[in-house]
């Protein structure tokens, strides 16, 4: 198959990309950073903005146009409101089941409350958690992290693997302890080879190492990674709450990221012939 043309968009809570059908086709809404936000914001600035309801009207609307579509959290969709302080992350993980979510990345974040309860947490996930560049001691995550995950949409074979930063000022010694952080550009020129062996049609990336580098430990983000990396398709990005209004192409990867909270939903149509 060949891909015939990318484009952006925004709408209100936000939605980023569209594509128009061709042949076949594959839509794709993606979220990042939601960080426990179930409510709407009440503040002046941003009141009756975001919140879970409004997220899945949109998701709702969306699946009236392509019930196929494939929907995608880049990370940290835990901590930030007392939901999670009270519930451990509970409430969110059965939200985002209940809108049908169908991969999501690890973010710092998720690591908050220890392995323990992170693993609590992902048996309850209806969706697949995907990480290729974490190796984990604590044995009951490796059964609910995968490295990557083959996704079928309209005759469009979808190759999605994860990255997450390095825990370096992120997380607590335990958990730093706990994991061998891989090189993420060396991860995903593996992740390449074996999704083109798999003969995907498109390669994606969900990636929670931010779009650019912002932090001292971190020395790899969307941007490095896009240009040491051009066989991946698609960046789907998070942790540093970036507003990408359009798309940025860099060695011909485009990398998008929706800010933060649920403020926005990217969504993204691509077409084939």
């Amino acid at each position: 198959m060949k891909k015939v043309r990318f484009l952006f968009l925004i709408l209100s809570i936000g939605l980023f990309f569209s594509l128009h059908a061709q042949k076949s086709q594959v839509t794709i809404l993606h979220t990042n950073d939601t960080h426990s936000q179930i409510e709407p914001f009440n503040d002046k600035q941003l009141g009756n903005v975001g919140g879970v309801l409004r997220r899945n009207e949109i998701i709702q609307q969306e699946r009236l146009k392509d019930s196929t579509l494939l929907l995608i959290d880049a990370g940290d969709f835990s901590q930030g409101t007392p939901y999670f302080n009270v519930f451990k992350g509970f409430p969110e993980i059965e939200l985002m089941n209940r809108m049908g979510y169908d991969v999501a990345t690890l973010g710092n974040h998720e690591f908050d409350n220890g392995f323990k309860e992170l693993v609590e947490r992902l048996k309850q996930a209806n969706f697949q958690i995907v990480c290729a560049n974490y190796k984990f001691k604590y044995k009951p995550l490796v059964a609910l992290v995968k490295p990557y995950t083959i996704i079928e949409r309209n005759r469009v074979k979808v190759g999605i693997f994860g990255l997450s930063p390095d825990l370096q000022g992120l997380a607590s010694p335990t958990i730093i302890d706990g994991i061998f952080f891989q090189d993420p550009i060396k991860t995903a020129k593996e992740m390449v080879a074996i999704l083109k062996e798999e003969e995907c049609d498109l390669i994606i990336c969900v990636s929670h190492l931010g779009f650019k580098t912002e932090y001292p430990t971190q020395e790899v983000c969307d941007y490095s990674l896009a240009e040491a990396v051009g066989e991946i398709d698609l960046i789907i990005g998070g942790h540093t709450h970036t507003t990408l209004t359009t798309p940025q192409i860099v060695n011909g990867v485009r990398i998008v990221q929706a800010k933060n909270k649920g403020t926005y939903i990217g969504k993204m149509v691509i077409s084939y012939e």
